[in-house]
């Protein structure tokens, strides 16, 4: 064991075993650099990867500040039942030191702990940023937007019903911290006008750090926002098209010939600017799919599917007679009544 360590006790409050796990020592922790989001990036060992416990019997996991934590009878028994059916076949020893891999499995645990715990915003919050700060230094751009994404709604819930710090964060920087969220997920109005709020705040002078990165964020956020509306005015973005079987509509296919076609279609970009409340329903969507299925599903993806939904179910009822978005919206509705 590297001298940057020392063995903690610990005892499992769902099937009672006492084990150890590696901490590491306040003398080996060297922040190189943060992060606009908060992520510290470590000269040497990280702490952030040894900060959650994970049981080796049932593979409980928690937060080394709340692990040792008792849970009620009740919960206790319903987790252990939990935890049973979905405990992984492969063995992993997290009482060692971690790799990238280990530690992003011990957030895992944690984060489906959590959830089964049915913990609050604030505790789901910090769990998925640093979910996502571990997948960032494993390099998987994907799973990262996918934890940042749950950690934005998790830190909007709490900040929405709740007063005072969340976690170790003040209000203000949560404030900030749900504009650079929104920044990262690429909806860069929304995270100007969450930047807005920070530098508006009557407590903002007596955080000047906080007040410095948020007009840093926010200038960036512009930037950001500036080269999409510039995209997005005029053009369609078109991206190389490979050669690809498109489907005949003289042709009649299997439901399975009809989903493979739908797979071999070519892409091509298109830039479009959606409402904020567009955006979450479309996350929405795609969290649930990956929440049920523990699989990937982008939320370009969700509104392929959509698209391909309104296509099949119109068919050649199209509508005609609009000028704005609600008018089309109640010709739609129109057209979808007459086929019930």
């Amino acid at each position: 064991m590297s001298k940057a360590f020392f063995e903690r006790e610990y005892s499992c409050p769902i099937c009672l075993a006492n084990f150890t796990s590696l901490t590491v020592r306040s003398s080996a922790i060297y922040v190189e650099k943060r992060e606009s989001d908060f992520h510290n990036i470590y000269k040497g060992v990280s702490p952030l990867h040894y900060s959650i416990i994970v049981c080796p019997e049932c593979e409980y996991a928690a937060s080394n500040t709340t692990f040792n934590n008792e849970l009620n009878r009740t919960m206790a028994d319903q987790l252990a039942i939990a935890l049973v059916k979905l405990k992984s076949p492969e063995h992993i020893d997290y009482s060692e030191e971690r790799t990238l891999e280990t530690a992003l499995e011990a957030f895992k645990l944690a984060i489906i702990t959590a959830q089964l715990k049915k913990s609050k915003p604030e505790e789901l919050s910090g769990l998925f940023l640093a979910a996502a700060w571990v997948a960032r230094e494993s390099h998987n751009s994907k799973l990262e937007e996918v934890y940042i994404e749950q950690a934005l709604h998790q830190y909007i819930e709490a900040f929405n019903h709740t007063s005072g710090k969340i976690g170790n964060l003040s209000d203000l920087q949560v404030t900030y911290l749900i504009g650079e969220l929104y920044r990262r997920s690429g909806d860069y109005k929304t995270a100007i006008n969450w930047f807005n709020k920070v530098i508006s705040h009557k407590n903002v002078k007596q955080n000047p750090n906080i007040e410095k990165l948020t007009r840093e964020q926010w200038a960036l956020a512009r930037e950001e926002a500036k080269n999409i509306t510039e995209d997005s005015e005029v053009k369609e973005i078109i991206s190389p098209i490979t050669e690809a079987t498109s489907p005949s509509l003289e042709e009649e296919n299997t439901a399975e010939e009809v989903v493979e076609i739908i797979r071999r279609r070519s892409t091509m970009q298109f830039s479009a600017n959606l409402y904020p409340d567009q955006i979450e329903w479309l996350k929405t969507i795609s969290n649930y799919g990956h929440k049920n299925t523990n699989k990937l599903f982008p939320r370009e993806n969700v509104l392929r599917a959509l698209i391909d939904f309104a296509i099949a179910e119109l068919g050649d009822k199209l509508p005609t007679k609009f000028t704005t978005e609600e008018e089309l919206i109640s010709e739609l509705q129109e057209i979808m009544k007459k086929d019930l």
